[in-house]
């Protein structure tokens, strides 16, 4: 009996080990190559709960080890999870890298889920620091992933920016920018709504020493999406 417990219970680490799929993802970032395992890939799609492996792409030493609760990404029709260690490219991989506090070092987001608006994807944000060390960033993870999507950096502007949805026709755009303590703020703002027929009302908003400067423009649908 006790032999056929110790067979079983190699059966299930052994099958444990084969439900794992894994892929490369060295085309993303200029520092790091990273090493994906996830729980799930079937009909063209990975998902479920995964390890992250970031290694540094010049030594190739092992820097960090992460981990998402839901990581997705897709497949395209020649790419075969169950072969092991698959490339990712460069725009498929659940990895986004980029130095998202203007500190110059680069970051790191990873997918976790579709925790963002209308179920968009959501990610979980890592701030690089000294000696190669991740902190997870709630306010950015926060940012992240209650939106839609993953906000838009602006390098030269220092500011990042995430997008607002509600129905068919009210869009909103916040800018975010750090400030001297490095903590973020809101700095400007635009509305478009839509739901007046033919007419597209225009919320502007910046700050503007110290106070939110507010502007409020009215356009024909048709000149305003052709501009």
């Amino acid at each position: 009996m006790k032999n056929l417990i110790i067979f079983c219970s190699i059966l299930l680490i052994a099958h444990t080990a084969e439900a794992q799929f894994k892929f490369l993802a060295n085309n993303s970032s200029d520092q790091y190559n990273a090493k994906i395992i996830v729980d799930r890939c079937e009909n063209g799609a990975c998902n479920g709960k995964a390890t992250i492996i970031l290694y540094n792409k010049i030594t190739n030493g092992e820097i960090d080890t992460f981990h998402s609760d839901d990581l997705e990404f897709g497949l395209t029709e020649k790419q075969d999870a169950k072969l092991g260690w698959l490339e990712l490219g460069k725009y498929q991989t659940p990895l986004i890298f980029g130095d998202f506090n203007f500190d110059g070092l680069e970051d790191l987001a990873i997918r976790n889920g579709n925790k963002g608006s209308y179920s968009s994807p959501s990610y979980d944000i890592y701030v690089a620091g000294p000696e190669n060390k991740f902190l997870l960033n709630s306010e950015l993870t926060k940012l992240a992933s209650q939106n839609l999507g993953m906000f838009d950096v602006d390098k030269k502007a220092k500011q990042l920016s995430i997008h607002q949805k509600d129905g068919c026709c009210f869009d909103k755009t916040i800018n975010y920018k750090y400030s001297g303590k490095n903590t973020l703020y809101e700095d400007s703002s635009v509305i478009e709504d839509s739901t007046i027929a033919d007419y597209v009302t225009v919320i502007t908003q910046k700050l503007v020493d110290g106070k939110m400067k507010r502007t409020v423009q009215k356009f024909k649908m048709k000149d305003y999406y052709n501009q």
